[in-house]
């Protein structure tokens, strides 16, 4: 099917999930197109995870239907493509591509503004920013984690700032889902929840090598870190029996 608003990116459904193709080679003029044409819309970074939320939770696959783009993260999004024989998207890693946003942004000097993570975390992220992307509007700041009495004190600063891009990070209740509830209070025209990229940019966490991202993700650190990871193997065992009664029915 047609993308909404973007000529050149195709919107699939995989297992009724919406998903978006977006060519490698024309990413810097969807996202500059993103920018002019959108009103209020969100990136999602689509991963494994969401996808399975999403065919449990009618609400959130409701928010994904309306999202601006939908960005392939997970390897076993594109494997799944490829035994369905559906059109084959190109993964993109969250962190280089919430950068090569930002570098879009500043080359239209446009607005920022960043909320999640602790304050120390916060305004190392806002220095950097500063740092990296000078040509950026940043309009505003805050961390996460906050007590819900102050969410509506929040909004209202985020309201006054009027950002194109409200960067959304860990500690903000919901998640994605908290951004998408937002859209008809805020006057924003793109919104990403993106915890890796926080904690990336706040020096949290190591950035992933392209060769590691490519390979689907450093799974035995990970397993090692946390051995209930093991149970996720369930998890996928379901998705490929959902693939493969969804193969046989087509």
């Amino acid at each position: 099917m047609d993308h909404p608003l973007l000529k050149n990116v195709k919107r699939i459904l995989l297992l009724s999930v919406p998903l978006d193709i977006i060519p490698e080679g024309s990413v810097d003029d969807i996202l500059a197109e993103l920018i002019d044409k959108a009103e209020s819309g969100a990136i999602v970074f689509l991963t494994y995870a969401k996808l399975m939320k999403a065919r449990h939770d009618p609400e959130f696959l409701g928010f994904l239907h309306k999202a601006a783009l939908l960005v392939p993260v997970s390897k076993s999004l594109e494997n799944a493509c490829r035994f369905l024989h559906l059109p084959h998207p190109a993964r993109y890693e969250p962190f280089s591509f919430t950068i090569r946003f930002l570098g879009i942004l500043e080359a239209k000097r446009k607005s920022l503004y960043v909320l999640g993570d602790d304050h120390k975390a916060v305004q190392t992220i806002a220095g950097n920013m500063r740092a990296s992307f000078p040509g950026i509007n940043l309009v505003g700041r805050h961390a996460g984690f906050f007590p819900r009495e102050s969410e509506g004190s929040i909004l209202q600063a985020i309201q006054k700032a009027t950002p194109t891009l409200l960067l959304v990070g860990p500690g903000i209740p919901g998640k994605d889902k908290w951004a998408f509830r937002q859209t008809t209070n805020l006057p924003v025209k793109l919104f990403a929840y993106t915890d890796d990229s926080f904690r990336i940019m706040s020096g949290k966490k190591r950035r992933p090598s392209l060769s590691t991202f490519r390979q689907g993700g450093p799974r035995w650190s990970k397993f090692l870190r946390n051995p209930f990871r093991a149970f996720k193997v369930f998890s996928y065992l379901w998705f490929g029996i959902i693939l493969l009664v969804y193969r046989l029915r087509r």
